[in-house]
């Protein structure tokens, strides 16, 4: 039998070309997969961080209490972790209002996962 000259197969080179190619291609894939899956994360920290932000200067608010100029620090415990966070009252042209600088940490010397800013009214 004669074998036809248009049937051809891939040569090795090829075939590990092509191979190479598709290493590369799920290689990137995998490393975006794994990017999302770190920014996920971030954002989920970041999105309770604020919320306890938010939860501490409600806090505030319901004391009615008139804080001094100055820090204040503390921890709470909230969605299965401890959150450290710092506040910063400062003064304003209106002597009646507080300016609250909250930031929140997930370690007490770690980076600031939010960070908000907020106002008191002295209590009457």
């Amino acid at each position: 039998m004669v074998a036809e000259r248009g049937c051809r197969g891939f040569t090795l080179l090829e075939v590990l070309v092509a191979l190479t190619i598709l290493a590369l291609a799920l290689g990137a894939l995998v490393k975006t997969g794994s990017d999302h899956v770190a920014l996920l994360g971030d954002l989920d920290e970041r999105t309770q961080g604020f919320l306890v932000a938010e939860n501490q200067l409600h806090r505030f608010q319901l004391e009615r209490l008139w804080p001094e100029v100055g820090m204040r620090q503390d921890h709470v415990d909230q969605a299965g972790r401890r959150w450290f966070w710092q506040a910063t009252f400062e003064s304003t042209p209106d002597a009646d209002l507080r300016r609250v600088v909250l930031e929140v940490r997930l370690r007490e010397d770690g980076p600031v996962q939010a960070r908000l800013t907020g106002f008191l009214a002295k209590p009457r």
